[in-house]
């Protein structure tokens, strides 16, 4: 294998690996934010629990963006930048690039994942706040009906990964 081949399989493989290990702390997240929506139906004002499911959301939103920005740097070459690079980001990897990747997204997901940015952006820079339950149990409930489509987008690009990989010539 020439070291071009090589480095591009090295670069493939790592990139599946980091989304990996990402997708174990999304799918905690996920189970957290579970277990607050369970116990906030018996509980209704626990602001432990509020805190719990707002960590969760905070939580699985950045750690979806960071497996976002991962491949929008290595198989697009480029992360928007400027004030809304976050939405922005969502658009980017909604769309497919022929001949580099599929997309990444479905574009139905876009609305409800932007929704769930701006929650984190509130529960990030808001400082002596008070969560509101119906707001937190709102956004559990934007989490849930986009998860497994997340998940299936996940599944997608990582076989595409795998077979770029296999697909990479050795004499390239």
């Amino acid at each position: 294998m020439t070291p071009g081949a090589h480095a591009a399989v090295t670069l493939l493989a790592r990139l599946r690996g980091e989304i990996a290990e990402d997708r174990v702390l999304l799918a905690r997240c996920v189970a957290d934010a579970d277990l607050a929506r369970g116990r906030l139906a018996s509980t209704p004002d626990d602001p432990a629990l509020l805190a719990l499911a707002g960590v969760a959301l905070h939580g699985w939103y950045t750690g979806l963006e960071t497996i976002l920005e991962r491949i929008a740097r290595q198989l697009d070459g480029d992360v928007p930048t400027g004030a809304r690079w976050h939405r922005e980001l969502l658009t980017q990897l909604a769309v497919e690039v022929p001949g580099v990747r599929p997309a990444v997204l479905p574009v139905r997901t876009v609305a409800p994942l932007a929704d769930l940015l701006g929650f984190r952006h509130f529960f990030r820079h808001a400082y002596g706040f008070v969560l509101d339950r119906r707001k937190i149990l709102d956004r559990v409930e934007t989490l849930a009906s986009v998860v497994l489509d997340v998940d299936a987008a996940l599944d997608g690009i990582d076989a595409f990964l795998d077979a770029a990989a296999r697909a990479t010539p050795a004499g390239e």
